[in-house]
């Protein structure tokens, strides 16, 4: 019995057992919401797409990234945009090399579309780099056309130009890079209004979830 257990607590560590127990977790969090909507909605769920809906979230959990090198600043740039009144919700979460939020900003804005509203996530990213003196960053953003622009000095957004022209000279003595990532799901709690703006001291407790979860993945 207790070699089972000794080499069970092993596998549990290994980052295999992470991946198996992470996708058994959204296995049956998309079962009990199919059955949910089976018994309130009379909605019959396909059990395939049920499970391909689990295999694309639980990839895209752990598609998040590891963890920045000893020394340097993770930051993750999010925004959530809604085309109806042309709002947006934009956010940057910070992380050190243990997965520790150590700022955040967040703030709602007027912008045309979402690339410029994604843009405007990632240069208060950089701002927020430069305000605070930090040397080694990675850069991280869902919008991989913007990423890609970023990275590679592409000019294929007009809309954007000018705040990607800002991004590269406000990074100019910074160390940085760009990665494309899976959401945070900051923005959108600020675009709703349900995230406050001092929730990097205060965070409610669905948002205290939600980066606590995150950093699962360091």
């Amino acid at each position: 019995m207790f070699n089972w257990w000794n080499d069970t607590s092993l596998w549990l560590d290994s980052v295999e057992a992470k991946d198996q127990v992470g996708l058994l977790a959204y296995i049956c969090w998309n079962l009990w919401n199919s059955r949910n909507r089976f018994i309130f909605e009379n909605k019959n769920e396909d059990p395939v797409s049920i499970w391909m809906k689990a295999m694309r979230e639980a990839m895209e959990f752990n598609q998040r990234g590891s963890a920045p090198a000893p020394n340097s600043v993770k930051i993750n740039c999010d925004a959530s945009w809604n085309p109806s009144n042309q709002t947006a919700g934009i956010a940057t979460v910070a992380r050190d090399s243990f997965g520790k939020i150590i700022q955040g900003l967040n703030a709602c804005v007027q912008v045309s579309s979402v690339r410029v509203a994604e843009a405007l996530a990632v240069s208060s990213g950089a701002v927020l780099a430069v305000h605070r003196q930090w040397s080694n960053v990675d850069l991280e953003s869902d919008n991989k056309e913007l990423m890609t622009s970023l990275e590679a000095d592409l000019d294929n957004c007009w809309g954007s130009k000018a705040i990607e022209a800002d991004i590269k000279s406000l990074l100019a003595s910074v160390n940085y890079v760009f990665s494309f990532i899976s959401k945070s799901g900051v923005a959108k709690m600020t675009r709703t209004l349900a995230c406050p703006f001092d929730w990097v001291l205060f965070p409610p407790a669905g948002l205290a979830r939600l980066v606590s979860n995150d950093s699962v993945s360091f």
